[in-house]
């Protein structure tokens, strides 16, 4: 592990990420068991994705504010409401008003929850020296997106064989472990001329947005990946076609874990393997130029055996771009920005998720499954192109502080 510090991070967040699986998992299947409707399903999920449209507003507050005391605060905040919801599935009453106040004390635990990923990406060039950025960023991805797997698995055992009211009684346990290691890192001091120019600096709330508008770099990330993720709606939609057609339930389950496991390889082998021989930069473009390539591929091929492998390949391009993303905007941000910065990209790039979901969802009675993987592979070569354009980002050479 990189060192102390960095492990108290990777293992709370880790522990963090099951957490809130857990209760994602948890509350969804409880509230279809409640009041048997998909409906309210969907209100929930509102309800926990909803907070993440106003990370923004956050961004000067955390760039203040010590992010350990932030950390343990967002941990214990989370594990504070979800006692009332333990309440509620204790005790009986009307369906309707109990699904509701669920769903109530669900947007507050996310509330708290939404700039859990922004204090830990601020966080992190604060603990860990800038040349090892990149290898921080590959245990963080695989903390999110194999704890996540673990988590999905974890909790559905959890609620074949116990309850959803010990679900989420595990799930409180979770957050006070997190908060303890969270308790046990230690910051460093803060030069006092950094702290002085935070303190000085004029901000709004909209500060984030104003840097990301004023540097292209950073306005190609954030197009980049508001972009990606409003295709990864798309996919969420049309995945379900794939798998229908294909071979049904059984396919699309089994093309969900592919999609985990070539995220997960991409963030961890594939990444360490590139980085010894390119330039941090240079994997932007080759990442976003695999995963096109690799995704023409798979949906030209009539063997469902080839098009799980060249799916998975994708997928790894699609790690590796998570891994090379957040150190290159680390790096290229001074103490005073990142908090800003993180919150406005985090809401600029969540916010299009829902909307692809719905868009996609409507044009899938008109175009095959096939025609929106194109799509989606030539706006990655595009994006490719871009990237390949943009000297600053290409040149990028981990620990240069360019």
């Amino acid at each position: 592990m990189i060192n102390q510090n960095f492990k108290r991070l990777f293992i709370g967040r880790s522990i963090s990420n099951v957490g809130d699986s857990l209760y994602a998992i948890g509350l969804s299947w409880y509230i279809f068991s409640l009041t048997n409707s998909s409906l309210w399903v969907g209100i929930l999920n509102f309800a926990l994705f909803i907070p993440n449209l106003f990370s923004f507003l956050l961004g000067d507050f955390i760039e203040r504010t010590n992010k350990r005391k932030l950390l343990v605060f967002i941990e214990l905040g989370q594990g504070l409401f979800l006692l009332p919801i333990i309440l509620l599935i204790a005790f009986q009453m009307d369906t309707t008003m109990k699904a509701s106040l669920i769903c109530i004390f669900a947007f507050l635990i996310a509330t708290f929850g939404m700039n859990a990923y922004v204090v830990q990406d601020v966080l992190m060039p604060e603990i860990v020296t800038e040349n090892r950025l990149s290898s921080a960023s590959m245990y963080m991805s695989f903390s999110y997106n194999a704890m996540d797997y673990v988590g999905n698995a974890i909790g559905g055992f959890l609620l074949k064989v116990f309850s959803v009211f010990s679900l989420m009684i595990i799930d409180i346990i979770s957050f006070i472990a997190s908060a303890f290691l969270f308790m046990k890192i230690e910051m460093p001091d803060v030069p006092e001329n950094v702290a002085t120019n935070i303190e000085r600096e004029k901000t709004s709330i909209f500060s984030g947005i104003a840097l990301i508008r004023a540097r292209k770099d950073l306005l190609l990330i954030t197009l980049f990946g508001g972009l990606a993720n409003f295709f990864f709606g798309g996919l969420a939609v049309f995945a379900v076609l794939i798998g229908k057609e294909l071979g049904g339930a059984g396919f699309y389950g089994l093309l969900l874990a592919i999609e985990s496991i070539g995220v997960t390889i991409g963030t961890t082998l594939f990444a360490k393997l590139l980085l010894k021989h390119f330039k941090l930069g240079s994997l932007f473009p080759i990442s976003c130029f695999g995963m096109g390539l690799c995704l023409t591929i798979s949906c030209l091929l009539k063997n469902n055996y080839l098009f799980l492998g060249f799916w998975a390949i994708a997928f790894m391009f699609q790690g590796l771009n998570r891994v090379v993303t957040t150190p290159y905007l680390q790096a290229s941000l001074v103490q005073g920005q990142r908090a800003k910065f993180f919150s406005a990209f985090n809401t600029l790039t969540v916010a299009p998720l829902p909307i692809g979901s719905l868009f996609f969802g409507k044009l899938a009675t008109i175009i095959d499954w096939q025609l929106f993987i194109i799509l989606f592979a030539i706006y990655m070569v595009i994006f490719g192109l871009l990237f390949t354009a943009n000297r600053k980002i290409k040149n990028f050479v981990e620990g240069s502080s360019n």
